[in-house]
C-alpha cells in the first residue's frame, strides 16, 4: 500500500529527471581551483567561448554560401546565435579603412584560425546567445537544418566543432543512453535473473523491487533540484543492476527458508537470515559510491552522491517490498523444490564439491599465486596516467572526432591557450607601445614548436612602423593616433579589456585538439619565453597570466588521479572499519579486505603496465567496484561462519558456503556485468570505459571471492575467522 501510494510521486519524479539535461563541457573542469577562477575572470573580461565553428569541403573565401549561411542563421527566430564571424568578412575589414592591410598580409595573419594553410579554405564562427545556451542541442540541430538548406549539402558533410558542439553531442548521446541502452540493459538483466532463478514469479518480484528502487533514485534527483548529465545517465542502470544483484541474494535466502520451514514463514526467515549481510553489503556499496563525492569534478561528485543515496534506498525497498509481496503472494512453485535441492546437495561429484576440494587441497599455492599476481601487476599502479583530452572523450569513428580532424588539417588548430598581458596604471607605455609589446610577444610565440597559430589585437592592426629615423617617428605618431582611436573596436572585439586600473591584452595561442602534446610542458615553455621579455622591460610594469582550456585540462588530468586515490582510500578505510566491526576482529576484517583489493590492483595495475590512460569513467569504477565486490564477501563469510557456528569443520563450512551462495554470487556477477556491458557501445568514451572496467573488475572480484578468499579460509589465516564463534545453530548474521 505504501509503494502504491507513493508511486505517482515517484513516476512524476522519474519523468522530471529524465527530461532534465545539463551537459556544459565546463562541468568536467575542476571547481574551486585558481585555474578555474582565472578562466572565469577571463571570460568575464573578454567574453565567453560559446562558439560553433562551421565549414565544409569547398568552403572558400570566394564561396558566396559563407556569408549567406551567416545571414540565414542570424535571421532565425528566437535569437539562438547573437553574432557571426566569417573569414571573407574579416579580410574585407582588415584590408579596408582604417587598417589598410595588404590583402596578402591579411590572408597570412588569418591562416591557422579563420583561413586554412592553402590560403582559401575558410569557416563561419557563430557565437551562442543566452537563449541558445539553454538548449545547445536544439541550437545545433537548427544550425544544421539551415546549413543543409543554404549549402545544399547533407548534414553529415557539414563540419562542426567548438564547445557548443561538444555539449550538444553529449546531450544527444545522453538521450540515446536513457532510451536505447538503458532499456536494453534492463531487459537483459531481467532475462538473466529469470534464467538464473528459474522461477518467473520470483524474477518478477526482483524486477518490481529493482524498478521501484531505480524510480525512487531518479525521483530524489529531480526533487532535490539535480539535473541529468552524461555520467548521471548511468545512475538508473547502476541502481537497477545493483538492486537486482542484492535482490537475488535475498531471494536465495527465501528459497532456502522455503526448504527449511515452508512457504508461510519463509519471508520472515529470509529477512532474519539475510538482513544483516544485505544491509552491510548495501552500506559498503554506498560508501564506495559516496566516496566519489571527494571529487572536485562536478559530474563525478553528483554521480557519487545520488548513486550512494539510491543504493541506500534500494535496500530499504528490498527488505520491505519484496517480503511483503512474497507474504501476500508466495512463490508456490518452490514448494516442490526442497527434495530436489537436497538430492542435488548429496551428489558427491557435483561441480561445487570438486571446486571446494581443489581449493582446500591446494590452498597454499592458490593463495601464493594470488598474492604474487597482486605484487607483479601492482607495480603498474605507479605508471598510471590520466587524461581528459577531446580524443579520449569520443569514439575514434564518431562524427565529432572526424570533424575536428578535418578542420585541423584544412583550417588549423582549435584548442586555445590564452595569455593575458596586463599593463598597470603606472606603466610608461601608451596604448600604441603596449600593442607593439604584445605584437612582439605574439611573433616570438608563433615560432615555438607545437604552436599552430596565434591571434591578438595586433593581428587586426596596420603594420606597425619601426622607430629609427625622423620619418619613422612621424609615421609612428600618426599610427599611434589611429590605434588610439580604434581602442573601442579592439575592446568590443574581445582582444583588450580595462579592469581595475589595468589594460589587459589577450594573446590566443592555438594547439591541435587531437595532439598528444604534454600540456604542462607546453605551458611551461610559453612562460619561459614570455616572462624574460616582460622582465627586461621594467618601464612596461606588465605581468602575464595563463588561462583557457589547456591549463584547465591539465589541472583536470592531475585532479582525476588525485580523485581516484582519495575516493579509493576513503572507501577502503570506511569499508575496512565496517568489515572489522562486522567480524569483531581487526585482523579478520583486514584479511577479508584482501580479496576485495585483488580486482582493483590487478585491473588498474594492468592498465598502468599497458599504458591505458585513466579518464573520468575509470575514476568512478575503483570505489564503486570495491563497494560492490564486498557484497559477495559478506554473503560468503555469512554462510561460512554459520557453518562454523553449527559445529562444522572449516573445510566442511567452506563447502556449505559454496553450496548456499556460490550460485547466487555467479548469478549476481553475471547480471551486473551483462547489464552494464551494454553501455560499452556508447560513443562517449568515459561511459564505455566505465562499462568495460566495471565488467572486468566484477569478473576478477568473483575470482577473488570464490578462489582467493576460500583459499585463505582453508589455510592458517582461516583460524582468524573462526575464533570465539558460538556453536548455536542458525546464527545468520556476520555479527
Amino acid at each position: 500500500m505504501l509503494a502504491a501510494a507513493t508511486l505517482p510521486f515517484v513516476l512524476y519524479g522519474v519523468y522530471g529527471a529524465m527530461g532534465s539535461h545539463s551537459n556544459d563541457p565546463r562541468q568536467w573542469l575542476p571547481r574551486g581551483f585558481q585555474e578555474t577562477e582565472l578562466y572565469r575572470q577571463f571570460q568575464d573580461q573578454f567574453g565567453r567561448d560559446e562558439i560553433t565553428v562551421v565549414t565544409w569541403e569547398g568552403c572558400t573565401i570566394e564561396d558566396p554560401r559563407v556569408e549567406a549561411l551567416a545571414r540565414a542563421v542570424l535571421d532565425q527566430p528566437g535569437g539562438v546565435y547573437e553574432r557571426a564571424i566569417t573569414g571573407p568578412r574579416l579580410l574585407r575589414q582588415m584590408t579596408g579603412e582604417p587598417s589598410r592591410i595588404p590583402i596578402s598580409e591579411a590572408n597570412r595573419r588569418l591562416r591557422g584560425t579563420l583561413i586554412g594553410p592553402d590560403g582559401r579554405t575558410t569557416c563561419v564562427i557563430f557565437i551562442l546567445s543566452k537563449a541558445g545556451v539553454e538548449n545547445r542541442s536544439a541550437a545545433i540541430e537548427g544550425l544544421l537544418a539551415v546549413a543543409e538548406k543554404v549549402t545544399g549539402l547533407p548534414p553529415e558533410q557539414i563540419r562542426l566543432a567548438g564547445p557548443t558542439v561538444d555539449a550538444a553531442t553529449i546531450d544527444i548521446e545522453s538521450r540515446r543512453m536513457l532510451t536505447e541502452l538503458s532499456i536494453a540493459s534492463a531487459v537483459i538483466a531481467f532475462l538473466l535473473t529469470w534464467w538464473r532463478i528459474g522461477n518467473l514469479w520470483l524474477a518478477s518480484v526482483v524486477l518490481a523491487t529493482s524498478i521501484y528502487s531505480t524510480g525512487l533514485a531518479l525521483a530524489v534527483l529531480f526533487y532535490s533540484g539535480g539535473n541529468m548529465n552524461l555520467l548521471m545517465t548511468m545512475l538508473p542502470a547502476l541502481i537497477y543492476v545493483v538492486s537486482i544483484s542484492s535482490s537475488v541474494h535475498l531471494v536465495n535466502y527465501y528459497r532456502d527458508a522455503v526448504a527449511e520451514e515452508g512457504l508461510q514463514t519463509a519471508p520472515r526467515l529470509a529477512v532474519r537470515h539475510g538482513w544483516a549481510p544485505c544491509v552491510l553489503a548495501a552500506l559498503t556499496t554506498s560508501v564506495g559510491l559516496g566516496s566519489l563525492m571527494t571529487s572536485a569534478i562536478v559530474p563525478i561528485y553528483q554521480f557519487g552522491a545520488y548513486s550512494a543515496i539510491g543504493v541506500a534506498l534500494s535496500i530499504a525497498v528490498q527488505l520491505l517490498l519484496a517480503p511483503a509481496m512474497l507474504t501476500l503472494w508466495p512463490a508456490r512453485g518452490l514448494a516442490a523444490e526442497p527434495r530436489a535441492a537436497r538430492a542435488a546437495e548429496d551428489r558427491p561429484q557435483s561441480g561445487l564439491v570438486r571446486v571446494t576440494a581443489l581449493i582446500c587441497r591446494y590452498h597454499r599455492p592458490v593463495t601464493a599465486a594470488s598474492l604474487i599476481a597482486m605484487a607483479v601487476l601492482g607495480g603498474g599502479l605507479a605508471r598510471l596516467k590520466s587524461t581528459v583530452k577531446l580524443q579520449h572523450r569520443f569514439a575514434e569513428e564518431s562524427k565529432i572526432i572526424g570533424d575536428y580532424r578535418w578542420m585541423e588539417e584544412h583550417l588549423g588548430p582549435l584548442i586555445p591557450l590564452e595569455i593575458v598581458v596586463g599593463f598597470d596604471a603606472s606603466t610608461a607605455l601608451g596604448f600604441f607601445e603596449q600593442m607593439e609589446t604584445v605584437a612582439g610577444l605574439e611573433r616570438r610565440l608563433a615560432e615555438l614548436d607545437d604552436v599552430g597559430a596565434t591571434m591578438s589585437a595586433a593581428t587586426f592592426a596596420p603594420p606597425l612602423p619601426g622607430g629609427g629615423s625622423m620619418r619613422d617617428a612621424g609615421r609612428r605618431a600618426v599610427m599611434a593616433s589611429r590605434i588610439e582611436r580604434a581602442r573601442r573596436q579592439f575592446i568590443d572585439a574581445g582582444f583588450v579589456a580595462q579592469v581595475e586600473g589595468q589594460q589587459r591584452w589577450r594573446i590566443s595561442v592555438r594547439l591541435d585538439a587531437l595532439s598528444d602534446v604534454d600540456y604542462a610542458h607546453f605551458t611551461s615553455n610559453l612562460r619561459e619565453h614570455v616572462e624574460p621579455i616582460l622582465a627586461s622591460m621594467p618601464e612596461a610594469a606588465a605581468s602575464a597570466t595563463y588561462t583557457g582550456v589547456i591549463p584547465l585540462i591539465y589541472k583536470a588530468q592531475r585532479q582525476l588521479f588525485n580523485d581516484l586515490l582519495k575516493s579509493f582510500l576513503l572507501a577502503f578505510g570506511v569499508i575496512a572499519l565496517v568489515m572489522i566491526a562486522a567480524l569483531r576482529s581487526p585482523l579478520a576484517g583486514l584479511l577479508a579486505m584482501a580479496p576485495n583489493l585483488f580486482p582493483i590492483i590487478l585491473i588498474f595495475g594492468y592498465m598502468g603496465w599497458r599504458g591505458i590512460l585513466i579518464e573520468i569513467g575509470s575514476v568512478m569504477t575503483a570505489s564503486a567496484a570495491l563497494g560492490i565486490a564486498v557484497d559477495d564477501t559478506f554473503h560468503f563469510l555469512t554462510w561460512f561462519r554459520r557453518g562454523v557456528s553449527e559445529g562444522k569443520k572449516r573445510r566442511r563450512s567452506l563447502r556449505f558456503a559454496y553450496e548456499r551462495c556460490a550460485a547466487a554470487m555467479l548469478a549476481t556477477t553475471l547480471i551486473c556485468s551483462c547489464g552494464l556491458a551494454v553501455f560499452a557501445v556508447s560513443n562517449f568514451m568515459p561511459i564505455a570505459h566505465f562499462a568495460w572496467m566495471m565488467v572486468s573488475l566484477l569478473a576478477v572480484a568473483l575470482v577473488g571471492d570464490l578462489v582467493f578468499l576460500p583459499a585463505m579460509l582453508a589455510g592458517p589465516w582461516g583460524t582468524v575467522f573462526t575464533r570465539n564463534r558460538s556453536r548455536r545453530a542458525g546464527a545468520g548474521a556476520l555479527t
